[in-house]
């Protein structure tokens, strides 16, 4: 089992924490967490006060004898930006959306479908009309499937591994031999209840018992579909032996009281603070609790489950391997966080219709005032850590309101008396992709090297097939406008220095190994891509030494022949060569171009 340091805190922070909620000074007899009802947003809490939160990091401080004269209690937590808003009723009402959904994002993303085909059943997801080549739920389910997951240690030569076990759930193996795992849910309900709450549509590429071994747990906040009890459990019954558990303020005594964990296991921190992970073989990996912008509520889960008694964070995880004297490596979770409260019912941008990658760009639409600003807090991270090279953002606008609408689905669109609802009206809480691609660039500016964006919180509880679509083609599209790099895996032109950031949507399951440098001008680097919609989403980087473009052709051809590809391309170059290959159907190469630069 790894070691860890005593926590320590960035220095000259506001003190008391402006996102603390401190208990008035009342009578030194009476508990200053009794006095408060548990309506929202409530501020009854029984964790710990702020001056016994102790920078050991163990839960096992917490729970010392409160001390009540002259002392203020910490009874809730808040966002503490001007961006935090909760919509009235009325933009509630305005943001309502019945009858079809015509966003062009839907089509955009459908276009991409693979050829009708039998759906392998460790990807059928639950949705009706899957065997009509042409319903929404069949492209979707051709276009986001479920992998199984290949679980060895990170490449030599790579800096990290991440899989996405779906919703937020992200594995992440760093080439110092850490694995971190997100946010872990393996369950079919996020609920208290296993008869009602939100369901998957898509089944997990892996069980709990799957996993390799597991050094961290990082817990983002305490909604039921980011920390599941049954999958904690199971990890922890895995690796008893050396697993840790890092949690924001208020969940740690939970997870001890409640669920059973030793005390030495569970590491609740604040924002800002930071541990770093000793008794490694080489290198150094350091754990910060970061902002986010988020809320929190759990039912039957004591005093630290009322709305807003426990805290929501993101993650910044940095490795560094001092073997080779790199700079740090910096991977970012955001967990479950929004970005901009968006009052206007026709936010985001969208594209034209019929619109394709490759089309040209209409003009940019001139950007309207907001009611509300961003939130700071990710330019704050980023200034204060440093930029990430790796972030794993959310792209969708959370499950709640889908699971409403999951019992009137069956409904033809024109009659649903459910409606949908706009993104911006959610989007003070849950960022969607074009508040996540903006994101994306502003943790990244300043950065020295590539960076790469991979999403999460999607098509998992989805209960509608359109999401997935909309999600798809409305983060393809955010790409496209903001000047970012798109794709469904790994990219080969991203090694070659055509893209310094590229924003991923993979598939549930799939591996990406990202490379720590790049190939040198003059080697023949062959890469594989994705244009959008490819069941078979490999990440691939060969090195070859082939000075004639036929051969490297050959290569590809070979390659491509032994993989289930749709709608791939193959770009390589070689001392000035480069071809094409483009895989329309399965394994049949149609067509062949060869460029000469």
């Amino acid at each position: 089992m790894l070691d860890i340091s005593p926590i320590t805190s960035l220095p000259g922070l506001a003190k008391p924490p402006k996102h603390h909620i401190l208990a008035p000074i009342l009578n030194p007899a009476k508990s200053p967490g009794s006095t408060w009802s548990s309506f929202f947003p409530s501020l009854s809490f029984g964790g710990p006060s702020q001056e016994e939160v102790s920078h050991k990091g163990h839960i096992s401080t917490l729970d010392k004898k409160k001390q009540v004269d002259q002392k203020r209690e910490i009874i809730g937590f808040q966002n503490p930006w001007p961006s935090w808003h909760k919509p009235t009723k009325s933009e509630m009402l305005a943001s309502f959306q019945w009858g079809p959904d015509t966003d062009p994002c839907i089509p955009l993303a459908a276009s991409y479908a693979l050829p009708a085909r039998q759906i392998p059943p460790i990807s059928q997801p639950s949705y009706s009309d899957l065997s009509n080549p042409e319903s929404a739920a069949s492209k979707a389910a051709r276009l986001l499937t479920v992998q199984k997951p290949d679980f060895t240690p990170c490449p030599v030569g790579k800096k990290a591994k991440v899989t996405w076990l779906g919703h937020a759930s992200m594995l992440l193996q760093l080439s110092s031999g850490v694995s971190v795992v997100f946010d872990p849910i393996f369950s079919q309900r996020c609920s208290p209840s296993e008869y009602f709450g939100p369901i998957r549509t898509y089944q997990p590429p892996c069980q709990v018992g799957d996993l390799p071994r597991i050094d961290a747990v990082l817990i983002s906040h305490n909604h039921y579909d980011h920390l599941d009890q049954e999958s904690v459990m199971g990890i922890w019954g895995n690796n008893k032996d050396r697993v840790r558990f890092f949690v924001p303020l208020g969940i740690g005594k939970m997870m001890v009281d409640l669920w059973g964990l030793p005390k030495e296991r569970v590491v609740e921190m604040d924002w800002w603070d930071n541990v770093a992970l000793t008794g490694l073989t080489q290198g150094s990996v350091k754990v910060w609790c970061t902002p986010a912008q988020h809320n929190c509520w759990r039912s039957g889960s004591g005093k630290s489950g009322e709305p807003n008694g426990s805290l929501w964070a993101s993650w910044m995880v940095e490795d560094l391997q001092s073997r080779d004297g790199e700079e740090l490596y910096r991977v970012f979770f955001g967990g479950d966080t929004g970005y901009q409260f968006h009052t206007d019912p026709a936010w985001p941008p969208l594209p034209p219709t019929n619109w394709k990658r490759g089309d040209p760009l209409p003009p940019a639409e001139k950007e309207k005032p907001e009611d509300y600003p961003p939130c700071p807090a990710f330019k704050e991270i980023s200034d204060n850590i440093g930029p990430p090279d790796l972030l794993l953002l959310p792209i969708s606008v959370g499950a709640s309101f889908a699971y409403l609408r999951s019992f009137t689905t069956w409904m033809p669109d024109w009659g649903n008396p459910m409606p949908r609802h706009t993104q911006g009206v959610t989007g003070a809480n849950h960022m969607p992709p074009w508040d996540a691609v903006r994101v994306f660039k502003e943790m990244t500016e300043g950065g020295k090297g590539k960076a790469v964006a991979v999403g999460l919180h999607w098509g998992t509880f989805a209960t509608e097939p359109e999401e997935v679509l909309k999600t798809l083609g409305g983060l393809e599209w955010a790409c496209e406008r903001q000047g970012i790099g798109f794709g469904r895996g790994w990219d080969g032109k991203h090694d070659e220095g055509v893209e310094d950031k590229v924003f991923l949507a993979v598939n549930q399951g799939e591996i990406e190994s990202l490379p720590s440098t790049l190939p040198p001008d003059d080697a023949g680097h062959l890469g594989l891509y994705s244009t959008f919609g490819s069941l078979s989403l490999e990440a691939v980087s060969l090195q070859l030494d082939e000075p004639n473009p036929y051969n490297l052709r050959q290569t590809a051809r070979n390659f491509l022949a032994t993989r289930d590809f749709a709608r791939r391309r193959c770009w390589a170059s070689k001392a000035g060569h480069g071809a094409v290959i483009r895989v329309v159907q399965r394994i049949d190469v149609k067509t062949i171009d060869h460029i000469r630069h």
